[in-house]
């Protein structure tokens, strides 16, 4: 899964920025109802996100998956397709019983999410690629832009009449609408001029003849110097949004404030479920203010990003209904054992959980040396198998168990190390960075590889990194340490910079050619293969006394 990729300002935003503070002096909101969150059945490997409704019963998100109706061009920035908009019918638990491509003229050959509709259902405003009457936008910078369009909704969904939002421009971004409950005032996300932060939260009227007054940037209460983003009115006049840059749990977290009160009402986090360590945006909450939707990229999750549902755990209940009489219970198990991915050998104090499709947990046992486990099931019944160790990626597995008693089901988990040890050192699992000849400028490669320090980073709050580079001995020692040295710290910078990560937790070092690994010294002949091996970057655990906490 490709979790952090950089990708596009605001749209893809759950693979987007780290926050640069810690879990303290959170500032969490107070809630009227607890919540059970669990995700829906419409997630794919690909990226799923950015839920708005359409009618009770009708919900609209964007995804980047493989459909019939949808060009399968990919985006050059992830390698996955270009997001399109799918609408879809709900059950009462938040899953969806059938969807389609929009019909109409929402769909292109860029980017479409974050839409929101007017009360009446018969107007839309969305976010598109700069992309209007055929002729892309491209900015001095040679990038197409994102940009506000609206539409037409008519009485069997589709989209018609498509114009841009006046405020549009090839040389910034702006996104994310959603509107007020009078339909009045339209809020958005943007990076146009006099932003406070990378990207701010903004307010502009809506007149009755359709037409818009000047953007108003929703002031430094709500807006930091990070980014702030997703902004969603609730029925009771809450204004919802993500940030990166108040204080919260790790990346973007969802936050809530009074939208009549912008410049004084408290900033409140959302807390858990909600968030996470990841990115957690795109909330929506139903008008009946028990259930919605957000979106994220938790640990967990079936694909990139996902789409939760949420509902209200102290809602009405429904009348009882008579009781059914089984004629006995049917049983079988799901079993399995646990398995280190990097060479076979069966893995203890693996933490095994399995819960139902609602996330409620059932059972929960810590495996042995054999790394065996067992679970007696309910027949026919899904389930969701999880393993977790410290300092390895879980394997989180969908189960659906036998259909008869004794038809039992095995599973075999694998978890794949977070971290590698070679020569004494213990340094974390990435494939190696390459760069250009000559070059210390960090590639699309090599930013998806410094992704997965930033993550571990992240997950393991007290470790601290040395970022070294290392060449091979062809060319001379004082060129190959300058080298080493120059792209180790632009290495190390991007971690910083990109990812929040605290400058006291990681520092460069160059090595040039004094640490090489297969004898390939000066003097000695050696093939391209074998001189590679030592042209490496790595992040070393230098104290990796704090690991044995996790374990």
């Amino acid at each position: 899964m490709k979790k952090t990729a950089i990708l596009l300002l605001m749209v893809l935003v759950s693979m987007l920025g780290y926050s640069q503070e810690d879990g303290d002096g959170i500032v969490l909101a107070e809630r009227d109802h607890e919540y059970k969150v669990r995700n829906i059945n419409v997630n794919t490997i690909d990226s799923d996100f950015g839920v708005t409704y359409y009618r009770d019963s009708v919900i609209v998100f964007s995804s980047t998956r493989e459909y019939k109706d949808n060009s399968n061009k990919r985006w050059s920035g992830n390698g996955q397709r270009f997001l399109n908009f799918y609408i879809g019918k709900i059950d009462g638990n938040g899953d969806v019983e059938e969807f389609s491509s929009l019909q109409g003229e929402g769909n292109t050959r860029y980017h479409e999410a974050c839409a929101t509709f007017s009360k009446d259902g018969k107007t839309v405003y969305f976010t598109r690629n700069n992309y209007y009457a055929n002729k892309k936008g491209i900015s001095k910078d040679r990038k197409m832009k994102l940009a506000i369009y609206i539409a037409d909704v008519s009485d069997d969904g589709s989209w018609s009449n498509i114009r841009p939002f006046p405020y549009n421009s090839e040389e910034y971004n702006n996104g994310h609408p959603t509107l007020s409950l009078d339909g009045k005032t339209m809020y958005f996300t943007s990076d146009m001029p006099g932003t406070i932060g990378r990207t701010d939260i903004f307010m502009v009227e809506i007149t009755e003849s359709g037409d818009f007054g000047v953007p108003r940037n929703l002031g430094g209460n709500v807006n930091t110097p990070g980014r702030e983003m997703f902004p969603f009115i609730a029925a009771d006049g809450t204004l919802y949004f993500s940030s990166d840059g108040h204080k919260g749990y790790g990346r973007l977290d969802i936050f809530k404030t009074d939208s009549d009160e912008l410049e004084l009402a408290a900033v409140q986090n959302l807390g858990e479920p909600f968030n996470s360590s990841r990115d957690d945006f795109a909330f929506v909450l139903h008008r009946n203010m028990l259930d919605g939707y957000f979106s994220s990229n938790r640990v967990g999750g079936k694909g990139d990003d996902d789409i939760y549902f949420f509902s209200s755990l102290d809602r009405p209940k429904e009348k009882p209904k008579a009781e059914v009489v089984a004629e006995g219970p049917c049983k079988n198990k799901i079993y399995g054992e646990v398995t280190d991915a990097s060479d076979g050998h069966k893995l203890s104090g693996v933490v095994i959980t399995i819960t139902d499709m609602e996330g409620k947990a059932l059972y929960k046992v810590k495996v042995e040396e054999d790394g065996v486990f067992s679970y007696e099931a309910d027949c026919s019944k899904r389930y969701i198998v999880t393993a977790h160790k410290p300092l390895y990626l879980d394997d989180r597995r969908e189960v659906l168990s036998g259909e008869e008693i004794g038809d039992d089901k095995e599973i075999k988990l694998s978890l794949k190390p977070e971290i590698i040890k070679r020569g004494g050192k213990i340094l974390v699992d990435i494939d190696n960075i390459y760069f250009d000849f000559d070059s210390a400028e960090i590639t699309k490669q090599a930013s998806l590889e410094l992704e997965k320090v930033i993550a571990l980073m992240y997950k393991y709050p007290k470790i601290r990194i040395e970022g070294s580079s290392h060449t091979d001995c062809r060319g001379s020692a004082s060129y190959n340490m300058k080298l080493s040295e120059r792209r180790a710290k632009s290495s190390v910078d991007f971690i910083i910079n990109y990812g929040g990560i605290d400058p006291s937790r990681i520092y460069a070092k160059g090595y040039g050619e004094t640490q090489i690994l297969n004898g390939c010294v000066d003097g000695v002949k050696c093939t391209d293969e074998q001189h590679a091996v030592n042209r490496r970057t790595e992040f070393e655990i230098v104290n990796p006394e704090v690991l044995e906490e996790e374990e």
